[in-house]
């Protein structure tokens, strides 16, 4: 596991960004998590002698500022998003402030974008820098409805909205990603009670992508949820044949969803962001044209572009 690694073939905007992972691991924690589960988050955290919900830095924390600087210069990143495999603002690295330093390291660089798209809870410092820095920060919040308790480590919802309203309101372009999404169990009452959430906190650029189901992921589930809750999860999907999620990482092999289920969650939730007057990209939409494009007309491209 590198700290700046190139961006991943089969994700949107493909060669135009660098991923910067600080750390290993992640404090939040959520069942749902499919890097615990990546071969080089498991042999960094190996080599770190951590475990997933203990994270560490990849680097001395006195050296790891310098190390982010040198990394995107040498590197000649121009757009770089925080993280692939966990999160900038665990909450351990808030506290003692190496993640408003690892920020501070790349407000100063040349980077010409930096892409914070996180569970967790900036704290005033934080908030300050990117408010300061905003033409070079974009924040993408991620949360989910409130129906199934998959991220029992988190920070309060109310409390991640707010931060990422009052971004918002002073002009830091903010993103809710609706990540992930449950098809057919998320998509109901709680989904209109996030979104009305969102509506009065003036947020209203929004994004969406749905659970990735492995057979690691699943078998978590089936540990956390309650039998009914999960049988009715893995119904959604089509569990006859796992596919690489991402070309040539066969540890990111995921089951599709059922395309009836996709189908008839993805015009529920376009419906419902057109009609509130939301923002949006589908995930699943790439920015080449053609017939699934045409019909959600009111969606953006994913193109990468929206959310930076």
């Amino acid at each position: 596991m590198n700290l700046l690694e190139p961006g991943c073939l089969g994700t949107c905007w493909y060669g135009k960004y660098h991923y910067l992972e600080p750390w290993a691991g992640c404090a939040h924690d959520c069942h749902y998590c499919y890097a615990r589960f990546r071969a080089p988050v498991k042999e960094e955290l190996s080599r770190l002698n951590t475990s997933f919900d203990r994270p560490r830095p990849l680097a001395p924390a006195s050296d790891l500022p310098r190390l982010v600087a040198d990394a995107v210069r040498s590197r000649d990143a121009r757009i770089v998003k925080l993280c692939r495999y966990t999160d900038a603002l665990n909450p351990g690295f808030v506290r003692d402030g190496l993640a408003w330093e690892v920020l501070d390291a790349l407000a100063g660089s040349p980077v010409e974008r930096v892409i914070l798209t996180t569970k967790g809870l900036p704290d005033e410092r934080i908030l300050a820098l990117l408010r300061k820095r905003k033409a070079k920060f974009s924040y993408n919040a991620a949360a989910r409805p409130a129906g199934l308790d998959l991220e029992p480590g988190l920070p309060a919802l109310e409390s991640r909205l707010e931060a990422a309203a009052a971004l918002a309101r002073d002009g830091v372009k903010t993103t809710i990603h609706l990540d992930p999404l449950v098809a057919g169990l998320d998509d109901g009452e709680p989904l209109a009670a996030l979104l009305a959430s969102l509506k009065r906190l003036g947020l209203r650029r929004v994004m969406f992508s749905y659970l990735l189901l492995s057979d690691d992921i699943l078998a978590r589930l089936r540990q956390k949820l309650p039998p009914g809750t999960c049988a009715r999860l893995a119904g959604a999907y089509d569990l006859s044949r796992a596919d690489e999620y991402l070309p040539g990482q066969r540890d990111s092999a995921s089951y599709s969803l059922r395309k009836d289920v996709k189908r008839a969650c993805v015009a529920r939730l376009a419906e419902a962001l057109a009609g509130l007057g939301f923002e949006f990209v589908i995930c699943s939409l790439k920015s080449a044209p053609g017939p699934e494009r045409e019909e959600f007309r009111h969606a953006h491209p994913c193109d990468g572009s929206f959310y930076a």
